[in-house]
């Protein structure tokens, strides 16, 4: 024997109906809120990826200038260091310009003098000409 379905109302087709309806209406309405919800995420995504690269260009910024004193600090490094060999070297040139010049004048006095000890940098020590200490 088979089994037969009893016929449906229309008004029971029309309940099982609003039943299924209301079923894929809760359905879409979870989906809606987990969309929702997703969007939110996203957005919030968006806007701190907006926050970092901001960051970001701001710290590249910092960087850049930075360099650029770096580079201004160590090229006027390279000008003092080229400023302090000048020096020396119109130092040590002074020095043996008036090596020279006593020199010349102990000859025009002492023509038989001997000069070659002679050094800005010599001391005399017990009646000697002699170098000075060496300075650790």
């Amino acid at each position: 024997m088979k089994f037969v379905e009893p016929r449906l109302t229309v008004a029971d087709q029309w309940e099982r109906r609003c039943v299924e309806l209301t079923g894929n209406l809760k359905d879409l309405e979870s989906a809606l809120a987990t969309g929702k919800e997703k969007d939110i995420e996203l957005q919030r995504l968006r806007d701190r990826e907006v926050s970092l690269l901001a960051d970001a260009e701001g710290l590249k910024k910092k960087l850049l200038e930075e360099k650029a004193r770096a580079d201004k600090a160590e090229s006027s490094l390279a000008v003092s260091e080229a400023g302090r060999q000048e020096l020396i070297k119109l130092a040590e040139d002074s020095v043996k310009a008036t090596e020279d010049a006593l020199k010349e004048q102990i000859l025009v006095l002492s023509p038989d003098f001997d000069v070659s000890l002679l050094r800005a940098w010599k001391e005399v020590v017990d009646g000697q000409i002699v170098d000075p200490p060496s300075q650790p």
